[in-house]
């Protein structure tokens, strides 16, 4: 299961849409079921496998996470710096004298979550 879930994640990132995913995944139980061996000794490391087929530009849902957090870092970051003198409003009163931290912290669990999605979402079956 290890090896199916790496091939998953290395094909979404090489681009892969989540039918072909499928039916590769597929292909590979077959020939393990077929010739007894395991996936690994057939096709070496899922990750030098994954880089056998074309790399798309394709977004995951992973990437979308990436990209909503990097947003709403982008917005506090505004808020932060326009809502004195904007509104009034100093952020410091909220988050204390490290104003880039919660920033840094949005990013980085936009980034992880990104990851855990795009590593342990089962691939669609075809």
């Amino acid at each position: 299961m290890n090896y199916e879930r790496n091939l998953t994640f290395n094909l979404r990132m090489q681009g892969m849409p989540e039918s072909e995913i499928a039916e590769t995944l597929k292909e590979v139980r077959s020939h393990e079921a077929t010739t007894g061996a395991s996936a690994e000794a057939e096709f070496g490391p899922a990750e030098e496998y994954a880089k056998q087929f074309p790399k798309r530009k394709r977004r995951t849902k992973g990437r979308a996470i990436v990209t909503a957090g990097l947003m709403l870092a982008v917005a506090y970051l505004l808020f932060a710096l326009l809502g004195k003198p904007l509104a009034g409003i100093d952020i410091r009163d909220y988050v204390g004298p490290l104003v880039l931290l919660p920033a840094v912290a949005i990013i980085a669990v936009g980034m992880l979550l990104g990851f855990l999605v795009d590593y342990f979402q089962p691939a669609r079956s075809a």
